[in-house]
């Protein structure tokens, strides 16, 4: 059967037929698909109203935590709580504090006012002069807002407003240096930014946007007063549906219908993940139901208008759409033949004409893909090589002589590079399992490897391989690449390292000590060797800071770590947790008093000191350590490192800069401690 006449049935019996069989029988589902698109539509505008909420109130708890966090506003907070200081406002606090809260109403128009408020409700500074000195009405329950739901209050009517204008506070509390709480910032907003995005996201006349926080409470478009959600008159009618959003904070189900005066209405949900609240959408689905019933029957109206049209142009369609046909037919059977001079002539301005002359640049530009092919084998400094699988020979580009001094005897893969070069120990067993797999049932293979290279070194490479297939879907040839990257290789393993170690000791940091901690606990468990954990703590090592400065502070830390290095060098391993905290794992040891004998030594030479290049002075360093053994002291690394570290926190109770042993040793801190008393 030709085309012209195929075309002809499928117009007729594949298109036309079903499109009036569509139309006539279809109306009540493209309805209900109508509504289910718009009722989605509302949920989607409900869900980016949410998330657009939730970034603001994600950019209010940023910038109360900022000045929670802020130094001399936790400074400020920690001095007013002094016992027996007296408080004094306005100009007490610093520059810095009055520019940072200056700062905070940058940009943001909705917020009132900031205040920070100390632990016995004192307002100590202020963005309105009036209010300090004042003691905040119950504070106490604004230091539990600020541990609750990001620190976001629900809605309250502001009762210096005169309109009954909604506000809402963020709190955030301020801890010491030490993580004591000193007082809390307290940030005051009312709501026209909000009031303006439920605005902006309003989709049409049958709809309502609202926000709910978490008591009920909820404000409206257009905005009239704030009220609970049973007393509105469009959200009435869901008291259920948004009382258990409420009571359990459950938003499983984001939809709900109910009736409201003989209409139905759907309300649509999305919560603000930050602090609890609810968007709420409502949307009156008898008034949408008619309008999409309006839109359809204009729509039906149309499709009937098109379809005769269509049955008129088709006929037209198929005679200009076939008559090209014939002419590519005839031209591939000749470019199919050999005949170069076959060229497609297709006067027309369709894609038919874009096809012949595709077709033709096609064979044009195969003639050239081999040289193209081969002039970038030979330009680049990558290896190339291919494995032809039916005849089992191997070749390689020119330029693989150049990196590696292998010469084969034949093209056979037996005595190819694949198994000639010299590849390194420990690499060879997978290099080889690689190979064999992409020549046998894998597609393809990308690995690295170290292999010595023409010069006698072992050289980071990587082989990129892929297996091409014929017709038949059988596979023919590999091809593949090799690539340098000795430079890359050797660059990422030396980041690697360095992410491994404490940047000012050179110590293992916190995260690789653990793992090798974690490492040697399961091999000691295994071997029933006798390791032990040191947990080492400068004593009063704040006085090096404070009296000579952070440069002294810091060659302190080094000698220490330096101390450590080479104690444990034949030993184990040492790393640096944090701030003036020091670990070590000593491993094989013999005796358990070997610990003892060890720590001794580091008391000793911190002891003896070293002299500060930064002071000129000779500083002597006490520290106080504490000994866990693995065996006894638990099956995981928190358990090792807290038995140590109690046993330390003993020696700080007894008077610092001696040693001690956890307590399910036999020579447990208490029975040290009374021995050196």
């Amino acid at each position: 059967m030709k085309i012209k006449t195929k075309l002809a049935f499928f117009v007729i019996f594949i298109i036309i037929v079903p499109v009036l069989a569509v139309n006539i029988f279809s109306e009540k589902k493209s309805e209900e698909v109508s509504i289910k698109l718009i009722d989605d539509n509302i949920a989607n505008i409900t869900d980016n109203c949410a998330v657009s909420v939730n970034f603001y109130f994600e950019k209010i708890v940023s910038s109360a935590k900022e000045l929670a966090a802020f130094d001399p506003i936790r400074k400020l907070a920690e001095s007013s709580n002094q016992e027996g200081e007296e408080i004094s406002y306005g100009e007490e606090y610093t520059e810095d504090i009055q520019t940072k809260l200056k700062d905070s109403f940058s940009g943001n128009s909705s917020l009132q006012k900031i205040m920070i408020i100390n632990n016995s409700g004192n307002i100590i500074a202020s963005t309105d002069s009036n209010d300090e000195g004042k003691q905040m009405p119950d504070y106490e329950s604004l230091f539990s807002a600020a541990s609750e739901r990001n620190g976001v209050s629900p809605l309250f009517i502001d009762p210096e407003s005169s309109d009954g204008t909604p506000v809402f506070f963020a709190a955030k509390s301020i801890y010491s240096s030490d993580n004591e709480r000193q007082g809390i910032i307290y940030q005051l907003y009312e709501t026209s930014y909000i009031q303006k995005i439920i605005t902006n996201v309003r989709s049409d006349k049958y709809t309502s946007v609202a926000v709910m926080d978490v008591n009920g409470n909820i404000f409206e478009y257009p905005y009239r007063s704030l009220k609970m959600y049973s007393e509105s008159d469009n959200f009435s009618g869901a008291d259920e549906f948004l009382g258990n959003i409420i009571s359990d904070g459950s938003d499983e189900e984001n939809s709900y219908e109910f009736d409201v005066k003989n209409s139905t209405r759907t309300i649509f949900t999305s919560r603000i993940s930050v602090c609890g609240w609810t968007v709420l959408n409502i949307s009156d689905k008898h008034s949408i139901a008619d309008e999409v019933d309006r839109s359809g029957s204009s729509l039906r109206n149309f499709s009937i208008i098109i379809v005769i049209i269509f049955l008129v142009l088709s006929g037209v369609f198929i005679y200009l759409f076939t008559k090209p046909v014939d002419n590519i037919m005839d031209t591939l059977r000749k470019k199919l033949k050999g005949d170069p001079s076959a060229k497609f002539n297709i006067k027309s301005n369709d894609e038919f004409c874009e096809i012949g002359d595709a077709f033709d640049d096609v064979f044009e530009e195969v003639f050239e893909y081999d040289q193209r092919y081969r002039a970038i084998i030979e330009t680049t400094n990558n290896i190339s090589f291919e494995i032809n699988l039916e005849n089992t020979l191997v070749t390689v580009s020119k330029n693989f002589n150049q990196k590696f001094s292998h010469r084969p005897k034949d093209d056979s893969i037996s005595e190819s590079f694949i198994y000639k070069l010299r590849v390194h120990k420990d690499d060879k067993e997978r290099y080889i399992s690689d190979f064999e797999r992409i020549m046998g049932q894998a597609n393809s293979m990308q690995g690295e490897y170290r292999i010595k290279d023409i010069y006698g070194d072992f050289i980071w490479i990587m082989i990129k391989a892929k297996k091409l297939y014929n017709r038949n879907d059988v596979p023919i040839k590999i091809m593949g690449v090799i690539m340098d990257i000795d430079k890359e290789k050797k660059s990422e393993i030396h980041l690697i390292q360095r992410a491994s170690f404490d940047a000012l000791t050179q110590l293992y940091n916190r995260e690789t000590f653990l793992k090798m901690l974690a490492s040697q606990i399961n091999e000691a468990a295994g071997k029933k060797t006798l390791d032990a954990i040191m947990f080492v703590d400068l004593d009063d090592f704040k006085f090096f800071n404070d009296e000579y400065g952070h440069a002294c502070g810091d060659e302190v830390l080094k000698f220490v770590a330096d101390t450590l290095k080479e104690i444990c060098f034949e030993h184990g391993f040492a790393g640096r947790i944090g701030g003036d905290e020091f670990v070590m794992c000593l491993t094989d040891l013999t005796l358990y008093g070997d610990c003892g004998k060890i720590a001794q030594e580091i008391i000793d030479t911190l002891s003896a000191g070293f002299i500060s290049e930064s002071t000129g002075k000779q500083l002597s360093i006490h520290c106080s350590i504490g000994i866990a053994f693995l065996i006894e002291s638990g099956k995981t690394t928190e358990d090792v490192i807290a038995a140590a570290d109690e046993a330390m926190y003993n020696i700080k109770k007894h008077g610092k800069s001696a040693y001690a042993y956890a307590k399910s040793h036999p020579s447990s801190a208490e029975a040290y401690i009374d021995d050196i008393l």
